[in-house]
């Protein structure tokens, strides 16, 4: 299931805490100017980083509500990176080079790509046949959108009209295919996008497919996503860990085959593309076990999921599951078009690389400060106590924060359209509890954003 972003409205109230530390009536969101944040930062700095912060290697504590409704544990490991310094970047959108792209057609892509809008031959027509007729007699997923707004007698109409025309189209069919294949350089569309988009169809139904598309920013999307699989997943097959698999899909993991290549090999793949495409300070966040979600006529499937961020001068871009900047008008009354965080993440089963999405690149600019100046970590800690309580108050829930981690947060530079700065931010990360009891494991969705600079929160969806 895709993760929807939900913006959170901040209710101020009246809030207590021990030590009868005076409390705010609303979230503290960066009020500064991206100029006065950088002059912030640049006051007199000296020291290693851990001894600038006097960050403990953990660190406990507890807050709660006046209401009781919200109740927040703090058992978390401290992560500080190992640095002298904390610059600040400036940060653009970037583009997929020709040259990267190249890298991704010989590397990923087994078979010869063709255009996707070619004639099907007549395998390829009865390979998609029995994939409908499979799905008809399935009957619709849960979260199949059609079903969901048109019910169940338009569902099956679409099935069935879909093969009729796929019946129709069998006989003029050719045996084999006369369409060309992609050349694998970038062309304009009929959008306007420059794009790479080409689709091979092998025995009994297989599927493999890249797209590359660079696009102005305010206007477009740029991203690579590639796919093989057993059948046509139409690059829009999505994963879930065993938890989510089991509860929003009441899927039993245990049935699906498991990967058996070594996590370690997989890495060493990705890393390998990684470096050939020579994305700058990239690499390995975290490595973990997946599943294909339902999807009528796709094997489900089991892999191993990586995601890469890139890391600068040893300090990460914190990455986080927030994958979204849709901004439309930022205070000031100024124009953001959505920009998007980058993301890029493998999937590896036995067969090797079967699955890539890279979203957004981004351009690392100049530093614009040497140093930053921090605030100590119990101010830190002082600003989480209280803000996630104001953030969040009226919800009944218990959250454990079991890490904390000091990393690079993208904000929106004030009165320049697509230029952001890259600033030092702490990042709590842990599970919640609802009332009835289900735990949820937020796995990399970050509970709140903290300047690390001024205290200010900074609120991922809105990116500043």
């Amino acid at each position: 299931m895709k993760k929807a972003i939900t913006l959170i409205l901040v209710a101020a109230m009246a809030l207590s805490f021990s030590g009868c530390q005076d409390t705010p009536e609303a979230s503290i969101v960066a009020g500064k100017s991206s100029d006065e944040l950088i002059e912030k930062a640049q006051a007199e700095t000296g020291g290693t980083l851990a001894e600038r912060l006097d960050a403990p290697e953990t660190y406990q504590g507890s807050v709660s509500s006046v209401d009781g409704l919200l109740n927040v544990t703090i058992d978390a490991a401290v992560t500080v990176p190992e640095a002298e310094s904390v610059p600040i970047f400036q940060v653009t959108p970037g583009t997929i080079t020709q040259e990267q792209a190249d890298v991704l057609m010989d590397e990923l892509v087994r078979g010869t790509l063709y255009p996707t809008d070619r004639q099907l031959t007549k395998a390829e027509i009865e390979a998609e046949l029995l994939q409908t007729k499979q799905e008809l007699a399935e009957g619709p997923a849960e979260d199949d959108t059609l079903y969901q707004m048109e019910g169940l007698e338009v569902w099956q109409r679409s099935r069935q009209d879909k093969i009729d025309v796929l019946e129709a189209q069998y006989d003029q069919a050719p045996d084999t295919t006369t369409a060309e294949p992609i050349s694998g350089v970038f062309a304009e569309n009929a959008q306007g996008l420059s794009e790479i988009w080409g689709e091979n169809v092998g025995e009994g139904g297989s599927h493999e497919e890249l797209r590359i598309v660079n696009g102005p920013f305010g206007q477009a999307l740029c991203y690579a996503f590639f796919s093989r699989n057993a059948a046509d997943d139409g690059l829009s097959l999505l994963y879930a860990t065993a938890q989510e698999m089991e509860l929003d899909f009441q899927s039993d993991v245990s049935q699906i085959p498991d990967v058996t290549v070594p996590a370690e090999q997989a890495q060493s793949m990705c890393d390998d593309l990684v470096q050939a495409l020579c994305i700058d300070g990239m690499s390995c966040r975290s490595l973990g076990k997946v599943y294909s979600q339902p999807q009528p006529g796709v094997p489900e499937r089991c892999c191993w999921e990586l995601r890469y961020t890139r890391q600068l001068g040893g300090i990460p871009i914190t990455y986080t599951d927030d994958s979204w900047v849709a901004v439309s008008v930022v205070p000031g009354g100024s124009y953001q078009a959505p920009w998007p965080y980058e993301s890029l993440i493998f999937y590896v089963n036995d067969d090797g690389i079967v699955g890539m999405r890279w979203m957004s690149p981004c351009q690392i600019g100049d530093a614009v400060t040497e140093d930053s100046a921090l605030l100590g970590f119990e101010d830190v800690m002082d600003v989480f106590e209280k803000m996630y309580i104001v953030d969040n108050g009226g919800a009944e829930k218990d959250v454990t924060i079991d890490s904390i981690c000091l990393g690079y947060a993208r904000v929106l530079k004030q009165d320049e359209t697509g230029v952001g700065l890259l600033v030092p931010a702490w990042d709590f990360f842990g599970t919640v509890t609802d009332a009835d009891g289900t735990v949820y494991d937020e796995g990399d969705r970050s509970l709140l954003t903290i300047n690390a600079i001024d205290g200010s929160i900074i609120d991922r969806s809105l990116g500043y």
